[in-house]
């Protein structure tokens, strides 16, 4: 039993791609990460990569799978025992520094204590986020004013700003913040919700692959909070992510706030499984 590593896409979607693809909403940050790597390659604009695959022992099926970019978040499957303790060997050794890990609870726990035990440093946890999954779309009941709109070029501004405050709040994003923005704005990809000719809240969408479109990340005003635009441009992009094909509208909530929480509950955003973020 072993990681397979590489940093070349094509060959780890066939050596892995089947096994990310039975279960496309538990490994959404690894197949739009992988699309966000090959976008970038195919852009002349190759960006550090480390790509992994398990196989038990005498198999020959991918059971596990890892998509990182250094020195951005690792996203890992869910991870068995012995597969979470190679990892953190693997990790431990690499020349780039590992800062941040993504996987579902049990996969973390079972990481924590390997990477403790080979480094003698135990990691750091971080947020506890849950992962959604739209069912059927239920609308605001009572609609807030206002209209959602697609972001242009002339929004450019204004969505850097506030994505940096959502940073601020809620950590980061993952990537580099100008191109995570171009990204979306190329294909249409953000709403504001805007009253008159005011933006209050903001959200935005991955591209659908295998299926899938994750919503992230979601925004609204301090001073604008409480009055049901977060629901309505979360709803107004979940309809969106629906309409450009996504059999799979997810989201990550952090659940340490209960308002996020119960608002995509209330719009028909049902849990999928806990994660966790831990930091070496």
């Amino acid at each position: 039993m072993t990681w397979f590593i590489t940093d070349k896409p094509e060959l780890f979607r066939s050596e892995a791609g089947p096994f990310l693809a039975a279960r496309p909403d538990l490994h959404t940050m690894l197949l739009s990460g992988l699309d966000t790597i090959e976008q970038l390659r195919s852009g002349g604009e190759p960006p550090p990569t480390v790509l992994g695959w398990w196989r038990e022992a005498d198999e020959t099926a991918t059971t596990a799978a890892f998509v990182w970019m250094p020195p951005h978040l690792l996203t890992a499957s869910r991870l068995s025992q012995a597969a979470a303790t190679h990892l953190a060997g693997l990790l431990a050794t690499q020349a780039q520094p590992f800062t941040q890990l993504l996987a579902d609870d049990s996969s973390v726990r079972a990481f924590s204590e390997a990477w403790q035990t080979t480094t003698g440093s135990a990691p750091k946890s971080g947020p506890h986020l849950r992962l959604y999954r739209l069912g059927r779309l239920v609308c605001p009941a009572v609609a807030p004013p206002g209209a959602p709109r697609t972001a242009t070029d002339g929004d450019r501004a204004l969505l850097h700003d506030w994505c940096t405050r959502f940073v601020t709040e809620a950590g980061s994003l993952g990537a580099d913040l100008d191109a995570f923005i171009d990204e979306r704005m190329s294909r249409g990809g953000w709403r504001l919700w805007t009253v008159g000719d005011e933006p209050v809240a903001m959200a935005a969408m991955t591209s659908v692959v295998a299926g899938t479109a994750r919503l992230t990340p979601v925004y609204t005003l301090p001073e604008q909070r409480g009055r049901g635009y977060g629901s309505a441009v979360t709803a107004a992009v979940s309809q969106a992510a629906h309409d450009a094909g996504a059999e799979h509208v997810l989201l990550f909530t952090d659940l340490a706030n209960p308002t996020s929480n119960s608002v995509y509950q209330r719009i028909g955003y049902r849990p999928v499984s806990d994660y966790r973020i831990v930091v070496p």
